[in-house]
């Protein structure tokens, strides 16, 4: 990663000078947001929808953003980083020091938007299956910051992959009323009598969770947002993942209606409704 050319406030520069100072706010206060898009063959997915969770997010977090044009940044940075077919396009913005040098100042604070990209791999249909475990740990609760809104904050996460165990590969956590949410980076899925079940509480608004019910449109009814009790995840057929870094992926307890949900999705990656050329 040391040789990929990325872009900062205007400026093309090697990596390791895109990111916040010690000082920033981004860093030592996470008032940051951030987006990941996926880049399969060239051409960016869904590329429309990240932007405007992305723009959404800043606007949330009172990130007054530049005028950007965002499609020709990340050609750019593809024409920078010869060889990069599949890759994530990271777009980051976040608070500097405020300029008056005064801490308590905030608003006076630059706001600083970073993009690089960072090379990855094509899905595959028959990907690795994860071992996922419901944690004893908390979700922060969705009245503290709107969790359907990127951010930086992660303690809730990191310590349930803390505290896990040892023979599972990642977690999903439950909220203070034992409602099923999310896990550390992705969105989760449950399968019962074929029918697909994700949760509607204290969970990211994420854009693979979008394309699964997409999917599912033809068959109205078969795709449900609701409030899971911790319940689900012991009796659900079948438990999948989803998120922008890994597609659809398979659980311990995978079935039919994840293999389609696998296949579907890398049909749509080659899409011309979900594609765009970078």
């Amino acid at each position: 990663m040391i040789d990929v050319i990325g872009y900062k406030n205007g400026e093309y520069l090697p990596l390791e000078y895109c990111g916040p100072t010690i000082l920033d706010f981004g860093f030592i206060h996470c008032d940051s947001t951030y987006d990941v898009i996926p880049i399969y063959d060239g051409k960016a997915f869904c590329l429309d929808r990240h932007l405007n969770r992305f723009v959404a997010s800043a606007e949330y977090y009172d990130l007054e953003l530049p005028y950007m044009h965002y499609l020709g940044i990340a050609g750019e940075l593809m024409e920078r980083n010869p060889g990069i077919k599949d890759a994530f396009l990271w777009i980051v913005a976040w608070r500097g020091y405020p300029k008056s040098g005064n801490p308590r100042d905030i608003k006076s604070a630059p706001v600083n938007l970073a993009m690089y990209i960072k090379p990855s791999y094509p899905l595959k249909e028959d990907g690795d299956i994860v071992n996922v475990q419901l944690s004893d740990q908390l979700r922060v609760p969705d009245n503290y910051y709107n969790q359907r809104s990127k951010n930086m904050s992660w303690i809730d996460f990191t310590r349930a992959q803390l505290g896990k165990s040892d023979t599972f590969d990642t977690v999903v956590l439950l909220d203070d009323t034992r409602h099923i949410t999310e896990g550390p980076g992705f969105n989760v899925g449950f399968v019962w009598e074929n029918y697909i079940y994700t949760p509607l509480n204290n969970c990211l608004g994420g854009i693979t969770m979008t394309v699964v019910e997409d999917i599912c449109e033809d068959n109205p009814g078969q795709f449900t947002r609701c409030h899971l009790k911790e319940d689900v995840w012991h009796f659900a057929d079948e438990i999948f993942l989803a998120s922008s870094s890994g597609g659809i992926t398979a659980t311990q307890r995978t079935g039919k209606i994840t293999e389609w949900l696998q296949r579907e999705y890398i049909d749509r990656t080659k899409h011309y409704d979900y594609i765009t050329e970078l």
